[in-house]
């Protein structure tokens, strides 16, 4: 099939990550595959995989008046439809919801099939009036919403079952890595005689770093032999530096900023804390898993309880509860043994989520609407 992926960028966002996966994927499975994205290259963080067809539209910018806005909006939608539609495509799959929403619009009355992935939780996030109206209006138009937890997909219970599906996303068995990335920051604050505990995401509320940091600050003064590196950058940059000294923990936490290649230090880690306020499916949180480290995660609306197997390969604690967290961590950082027992089990997060058990469910997802939007028969969808 010639399978057109739709995104806004290849910022350093889970979501970006899953396109990659995905793309390169399709590719491996004997798909023609193009990604196109509505910024330009400069914002890329992640690289395609070779034989992807990038299409870099550039086509975003900021409007000084509503006049201004209508128009960039029009002009974005002509060249998105334009973009699409050279690219010939069997399926088109769209990521991100103001992408989905624009996606949908630009190509009606093509006869194209369109799918929209969400990956936030609209009952706990939200885009705006106007975004979430232009979400109601425009998604019934959608072939297929599908939402990649069964957390997130509740949210959409106002859309036709047969409109809606659910896949996961991917985690994949990390390759062997060296230590470059590691020698890279050690003329930093991290000690690298310390153990460490690791979190990873951007910088926002969403994510719930203050939170660690103030469940951090109760155990710090009794584990002097570990370090918490938190990985990401984000807005909340400047604020987050003046809580941790304000909490005394200079030294002992230390924002290291977006790493290209997280799997050295996850594997160097002894465990990884998830502090999210709200979720859908993260992508850190299984990446750190297949890396084999036992996992402390808030039991957000979607996701971490998808994920996680409580007890088994990870801990979920209550959401925005420092103290448990808290004592979470002490108990795990006390007790080598637990640590052990869950980082034995943490890696089958690449079995049940598989990218190859993936595929073929969007795969046979993609079949099934074929079949219904245009009667094909299936050997020739196969083909």
């Amino acid at each position: 099939m010639n399978i057109t992926l739709v995104v806004s960028a290849l910022y350093s966002g889970g979501a970006e990550r899953v396109v990659v996966l995905i793309a390169k994927g399709l590719i491996d499975r004997g798909h023609k595959v193009t990604v196109i994205t509505l910024y330009g290259r400069e914002t890329d963080f992640y690289s395609l995989p070779e034989g992807v067809i990038r299409v870099a539209l550039g086509i975003m910018s900021d409007s000084i008046n509503i006049f201004q806005a209508l128009y960039n909006n029009l002009h974005r939608l002509i060249k998105l439809r334009q973009a699409i539609i050279s690219t010939k495509p069997d399926i088109v799959l769209s990521h991100l919801t103001s992408t989905n929403i624009l996606t949908i619009v630009s190509l009606f009355h093509s006869k194209l099939p369109v799918f929209v992935t969400e990956h936030s939780d609209p009952k706990m996030f939200s885009y705006g009036r106007i975004w979430e109206l232009l979400r109601r209006l425009s998604y019934p138009y959608a072939d297929r919403v599908v939402s990649v937890s069964k957390g997130v997909d509740c949210a959409f219970d106002w859309l036709a079952k047969s409109k809606r599906a659910v896949i996961y996303n991917p985690f994949i068995l990390p390759n062997k890595q060296d230590n470059k990335e590691i020698i890279n920051f050690l003329n930093r604050d991290v000690d690298p005689g310390k153990k460490w505990v690791v979190a990873m995401g951007r910088l926002l509320p969403q994510k719930g770093f203050d939170i660690l940091l103030s469940a951090f600050a109760k155990i710090a003064h009794l584990h002097p032999d570990w370090q918490l590196l938190i990985l990401g950058k984000g807005e909340l940059y400047d604020e987050l530096e003046e809580m941790k000294e304000n909490l005394g923990l200079s030294g002992k936490v230390v924002f290291v900023g977006v790493i290209n290649n997280p799997f050295a230090i996850l594997k160097r880690a002894k465990l990884f804390v998830m502090s999210s306020r709200h979720e859908a499916f993260p992508m850190a949180l299984g990446e750190a898993m297949a890396c084999g480290l036992p996992v402390i995660s808030t039991d957000c609306h979607s996701g971490p309880r998808e994920i996680i197997r409580d007890g088994i390969d990870g801990i979920l604690v209550p959401s925005e509860d420092v103290l448990s967290l808290a004592k979470t961590m002490d108990h795990l950082m006390s007790d080598e043994t637990i640590r052990q027992r869950l980082s034995t089990y943490a890696p089958e997060v690449t079995e049940r989520f598989s990218i190859e058990k993936i595929l073929s469910e969007w795969e046979n997802l993609f079949k099934l609407v074929l079949l219904e939007k245009y009667k094909y028969n299936l050997k020739d969808i196969i083909s």
